[in-house]
């Protein structure tokens, strides 16, 4: 072959190479290896705390054609070892090789995650204490739509994991709110990683408020934050969702039951108050 030209193009940026490339974005690693009879191999490397799924796509590929459907959509488990993604076959003897890809990845395993249904999951803070359920599931304020929980509960009070898993992210920095949508980003989190693919976000947190850290394993029960009213929030309180990862970086809320008393597990009813048992 006379020349090999590649351009790489991902979400947050472009890369030009005339023979390896190495592109890394937050916890995903893209790499470009030669292989036999001038095919192009490219995989990626999950460095992060939870299983990612990406989809390739190519907008360029010149004298090149992919070994598999495009997009290309793969979970790239989170083991730091390099996952075939997909691989360029040269269709011409002569002339220049050239691709052009873009790359979308979500947080967890969009393609195979079961969540189980009738895990019973614990009311979100300390055992014995008792807070109103504020807003509930499809709620008028801002749950329009959204399988997620309010409770309302004064700042700096324990937020504990309602399930064993392990912490994916942590957001902590922010001292601000409002009662406007404008500070949705403004808000303090922690998202749990749980076995069965489901995550649980803790939102509202308070500045610093977070117990925990990425890539720590969790117990059910465990103090895992403070609660606040950062972010888009009318008043102190606790914002649960526990979702599912879904097809084009969607988030799949689910309903869960809770445990609300020794053998008893059931769905929460907006207004109505609980008090937290940790067996």
């Amino acid at each position: 072959m006379n020349c090999r030209s590649l351009f790489l193009l991902l979400l947050v940026g472009s890369f030009f190479s005339t023979s390896t490339a190495q592109i890394q974005i937050d916890w995903l690693e893209i790499t470009e290896e030669d292989g036999e009879n001038d095919n192009i191999n490219l995989y990626a490397t999950n460095k992060g705390y939870c299983p990612l799924t990406i989809s390739m796509d190519f907008s360029v590929l010149e004298n090149l054609k992919a070994d598999r459907k495009l997009p290309a959509e793969v979970v790239i488990p989170n083991d730091g070892e390099a996952h075939h993604v997909v691989t360029l076959k040269p269709t011409s003897r002569t002339g220049n090789l050239a691709y052009n890809f873009q790359l979308a990845y979500s947080m967890g395993d969009a393609l195979n995650a079961k969540p189980n249904k009738n895990h019973a999951y614990l009311l979100p803070f300390s055992a014995g204490k008792s807070y109103r359920v504020g807003q509930g599931y499809n709620g008028h304020f801002s749950h329009s739509g959204i399988n997620a929980l309010d409770f309302n509960m004064p700042e700096g009070s324990n937020i504990c994991a309602t399930r064993a898993g392990t912490v994916v992210t942590v957001k902590e920095d922010s001292n601000s709110g409002c009662k406007s949508s404008k500070c949705k980003d403004q808000a303090n989190y922690i998202l749990i990683y749980h076995k069965d693919g489901t995550f649980a976000s803790y939102v509202h947190l308070k500045f610093q408020g977070a117990k925990v850290k990425p890539g720590d394993k969790i117990e059910a029960g465990q103090v895992i934050g403070l609660s606040g009213n950062t972010g888009w929030s009318s008043g102190p309180h606790l914002h649960l969702e526990i979702y599912q990862p879904g097809p084009n970086n969607q988030r799949i809320s689910l309903p869960t039951k809770f445990l609300i008393a020794q053998g008893k597990k059931a769905y929460l009813k907006e207004e109505e108050s609980y008090t937290a048992i940790h067996p």
